[in-house]
């Protein structure tokens, strides 16, 4: 095989074009969108690939749901559309249940009109939408293994656990394992040679949907839940400070050990970070004429947070009858910071 001579690299000016939107299926064939409109359908999807913005900006609430905040002039700039199709668009999502407008009123703190909270609903899949699957023109569906023997199919019935059999490189195992399944490389198998685990005895039992991961918190006693939050808790200052987690680090080890030891569960902690980072845009919003920009990682800064945190806290401990709302002390505490940076 020859190298080409001519490498086709990514430019600065061609990469935007290469991103894609994902459209659901379920949003052009399910019985229950595929009667909204190509806007309706258009504007969900872009609503939905702002998740990760929001998620930047750390726009989760107390119950750890994702919002957006728009208003109806930010909404028209993101669908390119005049202000009636922006609210009818909107109002179309809403009467299907995608949609939610959660509104906010007015903010004492800030003497104004705070914009209504959006939050985008996960598509309803039906058992029905067979389309996902690809499941056209079968008759009855098959579990995963059941038929084949082709290269790269699965075998058939019961098979060998991982590495338990002589096969070659790359090839599925074909003979069938006995009553007594083996463990972990108890034998010479070559490299790669993939196998399946050996089929259960209760085979009914694995063919629900309870098979998923589901880790919400219905699932989990109080005792569970608990351990579950210490754990995350006491080592936050492991990954919340980790560069390589791809997770905001603007806050030193320090400071994330402190709130570890104030904040119980990760949602408190999720908060109070969203608390902080609301005062820095409220800051630099305030002052946008001037172009202010509050850069939260800045060597300099990170101490000084740590420091603000901890008179806050000191605070709280020793004038807890005089301070009615926490988080609003907070973010005050936090704007004054920014305000003199």
């Amino acid at each position: 095989m020859t190298k080409s001579t001519k490498f086709n690299y990514y430019e600065a000016d061609n990469v935007y074009g290469a991103l894609f939107f994902q459209f659901p299926k379920v949003l052009m064939y399910g019985d229950q969108y595929k009667h909204l409109s190509n806007d309706a359908k258009l504007a969900y999807m872009v609503l939905k690939d702002r998740l990760e913005y929001s998620l930047r900006n750390n726009w989760v609430d107390s119950e750890g749901h994702v919002y957006f905040i728009f208003t109806n002039q930010e909404l028209m700039d993101l669908f390119n559309c005049s202000k009636g199709k922006a609210i009818k668009t909107k109002t179309e999502l809403e009467s299907i249940g995608l949609l939610v407008q959660k509104q906010m009123g007015f903010n004492p703190k800030t003497k104004k009109n705070e914009p209504n909270r959006l939050y985008l609903s996960k598509l309803d899949v039906k058992a029905t939408d067979v389309y996902l699957r690809g499941e056209y023109g079968q008759n009855s569906p098959q579990t995963l293994a059941t038929s084949g023997s082709s290269k790269n199919e699965l075998p058939r019935e019961t098979v060998e656990t991982l590495a338990t059999s002589g096969s070659s490189k790359n090839e599925l195992p074909h003979k069938f394992v006995d009553d007594t399944p083996q463990t972990l490389a108890t034998s010479g198998s070559s490299k790669n040679g993939l196998n399946l685990y050996k089929e259960p005895k209760e085979k009914d039992r694995y063919n629900i949907d309870t098979q998923k991961l589901d880790f919400s918190t219905a699932h989990f006693s109080p005792a569970e839940i608990q351990k579950q939050n210490q754990d995350l808790i006491n080592h936050a200052n492991d990954f919340l400070t980790d560069e390589d987690s791809g997770l905001p680090v603007f806050l030193e080890p320090e400071a994330v050990k402190l709130l570890s030891f104030w904040c119980r569960t990760p949602q408190q902690m999720r908060r109070f970070i969203g608390i902080i980072l609301n005062a820095k845009y409220r800051v630099e919003k305030d002052h946008q004429d001037i172009g202010v920009l509050i850069p939260l990682y800045d060597e300099e800064l990170k101490p000084l947070m740590t420091k603000a945190l901890r008179r806050y806290f000191n605070a709280l401990r020793s004038n807890e009858k005089h301070i009615k709302n926490v988080e609003n002390y907070l973010y005050g505490t936090m704007q004054n910071l920014f305000g003199v940076w």
